[in-house]
């Protein structure tokens, strides 16, 4: 029998209602599999459940809530047994459209009882897990401006009206960089350090990026300002940023910010200021994907049945 938790986040703002949750939940126990529900009541407690849900023997986690929700869980989770599995809700949920979820709550808890487990990579700055990628400088300080309202209006949307906003008044730093050992001094006015491709569900700006290769995806835009922000976001657009002088598009196993005092996010949260390093933990995590799942995003197939639950 599967045992599963499902960790619901209430004041996610697409979160399901106890009645719809119910519904989803029954798909899986008509399965056959073992669920319980626990709702967070503070920050990191989602990271507290999914902890003690792993250390005795749980065998998937599933999230009913945004990003920010799945980086908790995966703190819990990260170099364990058991699986992370999502049903939407939050802002974005860039990890659920990543492999393809469906929107529906039944659907999605069908896919996760027919589902495929994957082994990914995870990235760690000064240790903290993250799943899709950290932002420096620019976004960073975007983040802690989005208000909930807003979010809850329009969505992902809401990070792009508060950076239009703040593209006016952040201005470029130096920072000292060091990427596999090689360092630099450069303007630094917004670094992304991937795992994966999609930016807050809007557009793929790492649109080479794996999340089981062992490698980061970085970009780097130098220098920002309203004129060159329009110019290299119509690149990003085409996916042809990497033909900008203003950016570098690389593939590194670590990188390390030495200069003091950039803003960083993780998932789309808010965590802390440089220094930092970010490395790679390859295949540190197992996901539940939809069964055949074909995805440039994930190249190693399905796990073994033997390593499967």
């Amino acid at each position: 029998m599967v045992t599963c938790v499902v960790i619901r986040n209430p004041t996610s703002g697409r979160s399901l209602d106890e009645r719809k949750l119910d519904v989803a939940l029954n798909i899986a126990r008509d399965a056959g599999w073992d669920v319980s529900v626990a709702a967070t009541e503070r920050s990191g407690h989602a990271t507290e459940i999914a902890r003690e849900a792993a250390a005795s023997g749980v065998d998937v986690i599933i999230v009913n809530g945004g990003d920010g929700t799945i980086n908790e869980v995966i703190n819990g989770i990260a170099g364990t047994a058991a699986a992370l599995a999502t049903l939407r809700g939050g802002t974005a949920n860039v990890w659920a459209g990543e492999i393809h979820m469906e929107r529906d709550s039944v659907k999605a808890m069908r896919q996760i009882v027919r589902g495929e487990r994957r082994r990914i990579d995870l990235g760690r700055a000064d240790g903290r897990c993250f799943l899709l990628m950290a932002g420096i400088g620019f976004d960073a300080e975007v983040v802690p401006g989005v208000s909930r309202r807003l979010k809850r209006l329009i969505g992902p949307l809401a990070y792009v009206v508060t950076g239009v906003a703040a593209i006016f008044r952040t201005r470029d730093r130096m920072a000292r960089v060091r990427i596999d050992g090689s360092v630099s001094d450069m303007h630094a006015h917004w670094l992304l350090v991937s795992n994966t491709r999609s930016y807050g569900g809007i557009t793929n700006i790492m649109f080479r990026a794996e999340a089981d290769d062992g490698l980061f995806d970085v970009g780097i835009m130098h220098r920002g300002g309203p004129w060159r922000t329009v110019i290299d976001g119509v690149r990003v657009l085409l996916k042809r940023h990497e033909r900008s002088s203003n950016i570098d598009y690389i593939k590194a196993r670590e990188v390390e910010i030495e200069t003091a005092g950039l803003a960083v996010q993780l998932d789309g949260e808010r965590w802390g200021s440089t220094p930092m390093r970010f490395e790679v933990w390859p295949q540190s995590l197992t996901v539940i994907v939809p069964a055949g799942l074909d995805t440039p995003l994930l190249r190693s197939g399905a796990m073994p049945a033997q390593d499967a639950i």
